[in-house]
C-alpha cells in the first residue's frame, strides 16, 4: 500500500495485526524442513509450489541413506533476526530469514559418510559417522491481516557451516 507520496508503508513484521507474525513464519518454514510441515507448516502456509518445494526437500533428504543412515532437520537460532514488512491491501509482504541444521548420521557402527563434492570445501575428504550442516535462508511471504493461511512466495538457502559430528552411530 502506498502513502500519499507514493511510498510503501512499512509495518512491524511481528505485529499481532498479521495472521502470522514473523516468529510463526520462521517456525512454520523450519517445520516444513523438519517434519514435512506436519506440525505448523501446513497450517500457517497455503499449499503452493514454494511450500511444496520445502516439504520435498524434507521428504527426499530424510530418505537419502535408506536403512544405512538418518537425516534430521532442526531449527537453529536465526543468524539474522531482523525482518521487514510492507503493508498491502490484504495484509503485508514479510521478508525474513531463518536458520536450520541438517544432521546426517550412519545407522550402524563401522559405516561412514563420505563428503560429497560440494561439501568438501567445508568438510575435506575424510569420512565420518555423522555431519551437521547449518543453512541460513532468506524467505518472503504474503501474510493476510485476517485469520487465513499465509503464502510462502519464495526462499533461498545457503550452507553457512558444516562439521563432522562425533562418533555416534545414529541420530
Amino acid at each position: 500500500m502506498l502513502d500519499k507520496d507514493g511510498y510503501a508503508t512499512a509495518i512491524d513484521a511481528s505485529s499481532k495485526s498479521l495472521a502470522a507474525p514473523v516468529g510463526q513464519l520462521r517456525s512454520a518454514v523450519t517445520d516444513n524442513f523438519a517434519t514435512g510441515g506436519e506440525l505448523t507448516g501446513k497450517k500457517v502456509f497455503t499449499s503452493n509450489q514454494t511450500s511444496q518445494r520445502q516439504i520435498k526437500v524434507h521428504d527426499e533428504t530424510t530418505r537419502k541413506f535408506g536403512p544405512r543412515g538418518t537425516t534430521r532437520f532442526t531449527a537453529a537460532d536465526p543468524q539474522f533476526t531482523d525482518a521487514s514488512a510492507l503493508k498491502t491491501t490484504t495484509g503485508a509482504l514479510v521478508v525474513f530469514s531463518h536458520t536450520h541444521t541438517q544432521h546426517d548420521a550412519v545407522a550402524a557402527p563401522g559405516l561412514r559418510i563420505i563428503p560429497e563434492k560440494e561439501d568438501r570445501a567445508w568438510l575435506g575428504t575424510s569420512p565420518s559417522p555423522a555431519f551437521t550442516y547449518t543453512f541460513t535462508c532468506s524467505d518472503i511471504a504474503a501474510v493476510p491481516s485476517v485469520p487465513e493461511a499465509s503464502s510462502l512466495l519464495g526462499y533461498s538457502c545457503r550452507r553457512t557451516d558444516a562439521k563432522a559430528a562425533g562418533p555416534s552411530a545414529s541420530v
